[in-house]
């Protein structure tokens, strides 16, 4: 499909929540070679039981599902596409929100600064203040923060960055000019759940192997925008409720519970879908 990825698949063998799911890789020492992007590891000399991990075959339901979608234009076949997904590659709930951890709490921040803005409580903790943005095109004032709280050089740089900005873009839709005064606390719903779709949805496509080899392109981003917006229904239904519960002027640290609670409760959701 048309979403690039910043990593490959990862392979049969390998564990369920890779090491660099909730951290950024410590710097190589001279002439060392950093661990494998796709989590895979050693098996270990010592004869110690491995970590959980994926069978060999694991996304073979979920890529045979996705073409028939990618042909058929059938949500049932989405459906099923996700559901193998979820029970799969994403482990039925807890480890597949697990391997959001890093990307959950780097987003997080730009999120918490628009709750906390919500409450008066600027500048944000890594001392970026809204207010500088007022005024500015709201793609622009989007790109800066980003910039503010996705720096580069981080695991998943593209694909977190993509997120926060898809989820903050449609928090703000309609609005041509930024005006931190109209954040409110139904913007830093929009933008939560918006952001854990965006999650679920890049984790999804981060799999989907030649799936759409034999669509042309335009039929390609049609299909990838309708799944993408099943994977928006359900996490809508499911992160509405729990965000307005979580109360006022989010951290950055509760904000990535929320998102990790979250993608745990929809990808245990989707595992049902056959």
């Amino acid at each position: 499909m048309g979403t690039s990825q910043s990593k490959p698949s990862a392979r049969g063998g390998s564990p369920l929540v890779p090491s660099w799911a909730n951290q950024d890789p410590p710097p190589a020492a001279p002439g060392a070679v950093n661990p494998p992007a796709d989590g895979t590891i050693p098996n270990p000399a010592d004869g110690a039981a491995a970590p959980d991990v994926f069978e060999p075959r694991r996304l073979a339901g979920m890529r045979r599902s996705l073409k028939k979608f990618m042909s058929s234009g059938d949500r049932a076949d989405a459906r099923r596409a996700l559901g193998h997904f979820s029970r799969g590659s994403a482990g039925g709930g807890a480890p597949g929100a697990q391997r959001l951890a890093r990307a959950a709490r780097v987003g997080g921040g730009a999120i918490a600064a628009f709750s906390q803005a919500v409450s008066g409580q600027q500048p944000a903790p890594n001392g970026f203040d809204l207010s500088t943005l007022a005024g500015m095109p709201v793609a622009q004032a989007v790109d800066a923060i980003v910039d503010a709280f996705c720096p580069p050089g981080i695991v998943d740089e593209d694909n977190i960055r993509a997120a926060v900005g898809e989820a903050l873009t449609e928090a703000l839709e309609g609005a041509d000019l930024f005006d931190p005064t109209a954040i409110n606390n139904y913007t830093v719903v929009v933008a939560t759940r918006a952001f854990v779709a965006e999650l679920v949805f890049t984790a999804v496509i981060a799999e989907q192997g030649q799936s759409a080899e034999n669509a042309s392109p335009q039929q390609a981003i049609a299909r990838e925008n309708d799944l993408r917006s099943m994977v928006r229904e359900v996490t809508d239904v499911i992160a509405t409720p729990i965000i307005q519960s979580a109360g006022p002027a989010l951290t950055q640290d509760r904000v990535a519970q929320l998102v990790t609670q979250i993608a745990t409760i929809v990808y245990e959701e989707m595992s049902g879908w056959e």
